[in-house]
């Protein structure tokens, strides 16, 4: 790669990539709409190596909002035993590589085996500390803001923070 021409000051910390598109490419060339989300799996392999080697921190991909649930229950069920078998496949090269794999998103609604291999890889990287892989699954900005809201009601009624000082900081 060319990292050597990279001003390393001006990389960001943070990227974030919207996984987007997989399932429309492979339908336009004719193809099952799976098949597009298994050639996805490849070129977010090539991303995270990448940002890895230019030194990025952390590396969020959006991988399934909330709103894909609507999808035709084969395709859903498709894309998480697609997760299963990525994670079973790819936590050995993310050790090698020292990344830790990190969740976000209401991962309890995710079906069991999907719950369970994403669990055992994030056990598996954690103490890793070249890069932080975050898989943003069954997320939605709409669940975050819940969330956060739900935290800042705890801490005000246990009088830890005032209500009145919360503010974007």
């Amino acid at each position: 790669m060319f990292k050597d021409q990279i001003n390393q000051e001006r990389l960001p910390k943070h990227v974030a990539v919207i996984m987007d598109g997989n399932g429309r490419w492979a339908k336009k060339i004719g193809k099952a709409r799976i098949f597009g989300h298994r050639n996805g799996v490849k070129a977010v392999r090539e991303t995270a190596e990448a940002a890895a080697e230019l030194g990025i921190e952390h590396l969020t991909l959006y991988a399934f909002s909330t709103e894909n649930w609507n999808r035709p229950k084969l395709e859903v069920s498709a894309l998480m035993m697609l997760l299963v078998d990525t994670l079973k496949k790819e936590i050995s090269t993310l050790n090698k590589n020292n990344i830790k794999l990190h969740a976000i998103g209401d991962l309890t609604k995710l079906p069991k085996k999907t719950y369970k291999a994403l669990m055992d890889g994030m056990e598996s990287t954690k103490n890793n500390t070249r890069m932080t892989l975050h898989l943003a699954l069954n997320y939605s900005s709409r669940w975050e803001i819940i969330e956060a809201t739900k935290k800042i009601a705890v801490l005000a009624k246990e009088e830890k923070i005032d209500p009145n000082n919360v503010d974007e900081t």
